[in-house]
């Protein structure tokens, strides 16, 4: 661990995203948004993107800095691109959110530019710095086919945003397009190209690394990577495609594409499991333990996406679906590693430069499992609930859920604050070994 590079920005991505979670629940919880109000009510448009870009965009962004130079054993191209990147899509959110809130008007594509600049420098300092790590490792292989997804969704949704409030941008044939089929692309883009592929690389890694497991588990790992993503990518065109041209071939060449990613997601599943099998540390830690319960969200929700799909009930369960994959997998994941994350991260600050040198505490020792631990098995009730609330159209179970969760969020955040601030006991003096 000697030599890593703790990112200045990192911590202050994490600081705005949990954040902006913590905000997009209370929204729901007292009724300014979905399921009380509908889903094209401004606030509630509001809720969505404090979810996708407040939340896990901009987490992932901060996690990418730190995490791409580790897996590459490169040093970032530029630390003050990750600062350009947090202060552009950070004023571009909070325009977004304020043109929502009094369209129409020009905040929206004001703000939508700036996410779009900012996601390109990331891309360009992200991309570079893995071209510089080739051959690349498998989760940086998911990452840089996760970085092409951001890209694209971004740029659906700046489209998105000029059609709604500049309609005569585009055409009239066009814009219909855009704003009917394009929203499954675009969340076929975000929730599976840009979060999915991301959380699946980085926990590729972290979990192997965090539950001392093999990171050579197989060929599967490989076939896992390579028919999620190219189905993914395949889906993701024949669906643009279809948008301007109606074809029967395409929709078959579609339909192949999502085989193709259920398979890789069951893949990756399976290769997963093997990595908890044959870890060397018997008693998971908190981030291990509840990364473990995330991928059974993701494995469940993604066996009822199959199922939907084929009984022609996807239309009518997609909110119940998108719920259980943001907030039962992809914000469950994220929170539990924020659990380990943020104190290795302090951990390094405090103690990196005299490792070897002096006796310093374990990473373990800067947080408090027993006080946490109850907080994780909430927030993933909280979540069934809410998915079960969605699926049956339930609004005040969902409404009660979502409290679940924002209390059990806003425990987590306390926690991960007291490690920032140095307040959690350190009861062993032991060198860190892992």
């Amino acid at each position: 661990m000697n030599g890593v590079e703790v990112s200045p920005w990192t911590l202050r991505y994490v600081a705005v995203a949990v954040g902006s979670f913590l905000l997009a629940q209370v929204l729901v919880v007292t009724g300014l948004s979905y399921p009380a109000l509908p889903t094209a009510a401004p606030t509630t448009l509001v809720t969505v993107h404090l979810i996708t870009i407040g939340w896990l965009s901009l987490l992932m962004l901060g996690v990418l800095h730190q995490f791409i130079p580790v897996i590459g054993a490169k040093r970032l191209r530029s630390q003050p691109a990750s600062g350009a990147t947090f202060w552009l899509v950070t004023a571009g959110f909070v325009l977004l959110v304020a043109g929502f809130l009094t369209m129409p008007g020009p905040l929206l594509p004001i703000g939508g530019t700036l996410v779009v600049a900012g996601v390109l420098v990331a891309v360009w300092n992200l991309g570079t710095t893995l071209a510089a790590s080739r051959p690349l490792r498998l989760p940086a292989r998911y990452v840089a086919a996760s970085l092409g997804f951001l890209t694209a969704t971004v740029l659906l949704g700046l489209s998105f945003a000029t059609a709604l409030t500049i309609p005569v941008v585009f055409s009239a044939t066009a814009g219909m397009a855009l704003l009917t089929s394009g929203l499954a692309l675009h969340l076929l883009g975000g929730i599976g190209g840009w979060f999915g592929l991301t959380a699946m690389g980085v926990a590729d890694r972290l979990l192997a690394m965090f539950a001392l497991a093999p990171e050579d588990r197989g060929r599967i790992r490989h076939w896992a990577f390579w028919l999620t993503s190219s189905g993914m990518g395949v889906a993701w065109l024949a669906g643009f495609s279809l948008m301007f041209a109606q074809s029967a071939v395409l929709s078959d060449i579609g339909s192949l594409g999502w085989a193709a990613l259920f398979a890789g997601v069951a893949l990756y599943l399976l290769d997963m499991r093997e990595l908890y099998r044959r870890r060397r540390r018997r008693e998971l830690e908190a981030n291990s333990a509840f990364g473990r319960v995330s991928l059974w969200a993701l494995g469940i929700a993604a066996a009822c996406v199959a199922s939907a799909a084929a009984f022609s009930r996807l239309g009518a369960l997609a909110p119940a679906l998108a719920y259980a994959l943001l907030v039962g997998w992809l914000s469950g994941l994220a929170l539990s590693q924020l659990y380990k994350i943020v104190p290795f991260l302090t951990w390094l600050e405090r103690y990196g430069k005299t490792l070897g040198k002096v006796k310093v505490p374990r990473v373990q020792d800067l947080v408090v499992e027993r006080r946490a631990r109850p907080l994780f098995w909430l927030y993933f009730a909280g979540a069934v609930l809410g998915t079960a609330g969605m699926a049956g159209d339930l609004g005040w179970l969902v409404r009660a859920a979502t409290a679940i969760t924002c209390v059990a969020t806003a425990g987590i955040a306390r926690e991960l604050w007291l490690v920032r601030r140095g307040a959690a006991p350190q009861g062993h003096t032991g060198q860190e070994t892992a």
